[in-house]
């Protein structure tokens, strides 16, 4: 785990799948009784401190007093079923749909978390992540919120979810990393940095429509513009638990929108349009799981 952790943000032992699994958790200096938790997954290639840097969900959780967790994929790669085949040997035994399950389990245990309000957020690999969670085990979750990723095409050919559940998807039309339509890293470019490049993604409207069809929702969506460069569309259904909404950002890279901090140029165009982290929590916080 890093040095030099921001004040009340700590490592927490968990051991899963034979060996030692911490994760940071982030404590706000007042924490209701029965507070929600928010499991915050990293990129590809970053560290659960970097990561939210960029995101500023611990600021977050400091004013609206959740708890913030930040588990560490191994070798900062989660296995959200894109990592199969000779260039990734042993990467798909690795079971992060269950650590992240003993993750929920351990905080709830410790801060006596509400389990109706337990909610994942992610970007990239990560978000693409917290698709096989919430696809895997949508009734461990009450909403989730992912930005620049979906589903592994693999994950999502599997039994559709068993419970409805609220999702919110964020999503750059020039991602080259996780291509707006799907598939693989789109540009040569792309595929030279990330070297060993995951299978392909569903694309966001595909993803979206999966959704849809499992929450029962209209057909017609409530559409929205805001600013220049972004749509929102908003599905609803007969309860708060059917909602799907998709956020395209035109023009948006491999991004954060609002991102905190400086982000690579090579990872396309931040929109400062939208606040991404503002924008999940709302959405995220809007929700419960349904008994």
């Amino acid at each position: 785990m890093p040095p030099n952790l921001p004040d009340r943000t700590f490592p927490v032992p968990l051991r899963h799948g034979g060996g030692d699994r911490p994760y940071l958790a982030h404590e706000p200096a007042v924490l209701p009784d029965r507070a929600p938790l928010v499991v915050q997954l990293h990129g590809r290639g970053i560290d659960p401190q970097m990561f939210d840097l960029w995101t500023g969900f611990s600021a977050l959780a400091d004013e609206q007093g959740f708890l913030l967790a930040m588990p560490r994929a191994v070798g900062e790669i989660w296995n959200d079923g894109r990592y199969r085949g000779p260039a990734w040997p042993g990467r798909d035994g690795i079971d992060d749909v269950g650590y992240l399950l003993a993750v929920i389990d351990d905080a709830t245990d410790r801060w006596g978390i509400d389990p109706s309000r337990v909610y994942a957020v992610g970007m990239s690999n990560g978000a693409t992540m917290a698709g096989r969670l919430a696809w895997e085990r949508a009734e461990r979750l009450a909403a989730i919120a992912q930005v620049a990723g979906t589903a592994s095409v693999d994950v999502a050919a599997r039994a559709r979810p068993i419970v409805p559940l609220p999702v919110l998807e964020i999503h750059g039309t020039r991602d080259r990393f996780a291509p707006y339509d799907g598939g693989r890293a789109s540009a040569p470019w792309a595929r030279l940095l990330v070297r060993y490049p995951a299978g392909p993604s569903l694309g966001v409207d595909a993803w979206a429509a999966m959704w849809i069809a499992r929450n029962g929702v209209a057909a017609t969506p409530q559409v929205e513009a805001v600013g220049d460069d972004v749509t929102i569309r908003r599905w609803t259904g007969p309860t708060p638990s059917s909602d799907v909404v998709l956020c395209r950002v035109e023009g948006g890279g491999h991004s954060w929108p609002g991102a905190r901090v400086w982000m690579p140029p090579h990872l396309g165009r931040t929109s400062r349009t939208i606040d991404a982290t503002r924008l999940a929590w709302e959405f995220l916080a809007a929700h419960r799981r349904d008994a």
